[in-house]
């Protein structure tokens, strides 16, 4: 095997569990949206945060540095509501029809994708996009949503995601400026993975067999090594290099 560009942990785990941990993915996410030129961030600690229907995912890499993350947020029919619902319900509100259409049996929305710059090409976004699936079969779902900026688009369609046609232009809409043209996404069915990639869809169903395993993972830049734990009730500290 060529030489590894790196090593990598991928850990999830619920909001409340690990607030320590947390909070660094809203640091690092608030930090790249900031080097974006994304201004005007609220500077209050998200609600998430608090959200016992929040589960993170985060990299940590050999420096002990947490370096990506995504979050999921399953679909509490107490408050009715998802990021993505709350993003686009004043544009087309048949986001909220489109949401319902999928309970009771309960629905989930992939968001807060992000990675440091000393990442880049290292190919942990996608990785913590197939991660996220088997975590969403541990906590009972068949299905998620996921809100897609162009530039992302390809990739997380290489997960089983399509467009949500009944919302906006064939799932496309204006967001978050009107020059700025996003997709709504959802997979429908998270143990079939029908409209997956071959490898996407082989490696998510060895993530739920075998959710705490050792890959040696392709990348744009080279092979490198990922310790997947996608356990949520670890009974112990999330453990570093």
């Amino acid at each position: 095997m060529s030489e590894l560009m790196g090593t990598y942990r991928i850990e999830a785990f619920q909001a409340v569990e690990h607030p320590e941990y947390s909070a660094l993915f809203h640091n690092g996410h608030t930090g790249v949206l900031t080097e974006l030129g994304i201004k005007n961030l609220n500077s209050a600690q998200p609600s998430w945060l608090s959200d016992p229907n929040v589960f993170v995912l985060i990299a940590i890499d050999s420096d002990r540095e947490v370096v990506a993350g995504l979050r999921i947020h399953r679909f509490n029919a107490a408050s009715g509501s998802l990021p993505i619902i709350e993003s686009i319900k004043e544009q087309d509100s048949r986001i909220i029809e489109a949401i319902h259409a999928t309970l009771p049996g309960g629905t989930a929305e992939a968001c807060g994708l992000w990675s440091a710059k000393k990442v880049f090409g290292k190919g942990l976004t996608p990785l913590l996009c197939i991660a996220a699936i088997p975590v969403m079969a541990e906590i009972g779902l068949s299905n998620f949503f996921c809100f897609a900026a162009p530039y992302t688009e390809k990739m997380i369609k290489t997960n089983g995601l399509i467009e949500v046609t009944e919302v906006g232009d064939n799932g496309r809409l204006p967001y978050p400026t009107p020059e700025f043209i996003s997709v709504v996404l959802k997979n429908p069915d998270i143990h079939s993975m029908e409209h997956a990639d071959e490898f996407n869809r082989r490696r998510v169903l060895e993530l739920m067999k075998e959710p705490v395993c050792t890959f040696f993972e392709d990348s744009p830049r080279g092979a490198i090594e990922v310790h997947y734990d996608l356990r949520l009730k670890k009974g112990h500290e999330i453990p570093v290099f």
